[in-house]
């Protein structure tokens, strides 16, 4: 059995289609074609439009190559038609039979993620009170690199207790049964 989706991406381009066949992903538009074996998936990951659209996105990758697929297909200026049942349809094949092919490959959701940016910050605010207390040694001002860097040292500390309760996202499970993310 294939499972299909079809949209038109952009306005001066024939209608993409994107077919899953015997273990690969093939995107045909006009009559290029390319192949995409499952077995080489690395990453899947699903993207939603949580502001009360019907936008899907999905974005593949096969190790360099990436592929992103669009719910919606372009009619005209600013007009757009929903496909997501075909969309959602050919998404859950995807990462059924992605699971299976290529058990490595990391699925989840494409949102923002507050736990990881905070952990960057984090980061920079220790790397910027170290520098501060090197510089201000150097300089000879060594009171007022420690007193800048006690005071950086304060907000890390801060944002160290507020680590344990971000969370860390539910995680995307390819083989469990429908959700509220596709319909």
């Amino acid at each position: 059995m294939e499972v299909s989706h079809r949209a038109r991406l952009a306005p001066f381009q024939p209608e993409t289609v994107w077919t899953l066949e015997a273990g690969a992903l093939v995107e045909t538009r006009g009559k290029v074609e390319r192949r995409f074996p499952l077995s080489g998936l690395t990453r899947y990951s699903l993207a939603v439009d949580r502001t009360g659209g019907r936008r899907r996105s999905l974005l593949l990758t096969f190790g360099r190559r990436r592929l992103s697929i669009a719910s919606q297909s372009y009619l005209g200026p600013g007009q757009f038609e929903d496909r997501l049942t075909s969309f959602s349809t050919l998404a859950r094949a995807i990462a059924a039979v992605g699971a299976d092919l290529a058990p490595r490959a990391r699925f989840g959701l494409a949102r923002f993620e507050a736990r990881a940016a905070l952990t960057w910050v984090m980061g920079l605010t220790a790397f910027g009170a170290a520098a501060m207390l090197l510089f201000s040694l150097t300089a000879g001002m060594a009171s007022v690199g420690v007193d800048m860097a006690a005071r950086m040292s304060f907000v890390l500390i801060l944002m160290f207790a507020v680590l344990p309760w971000l969370n860390r996202g539910t995680p995307f499970d390819p083989h469990a049964p429908p959700s509220d993310l596709l319909p």
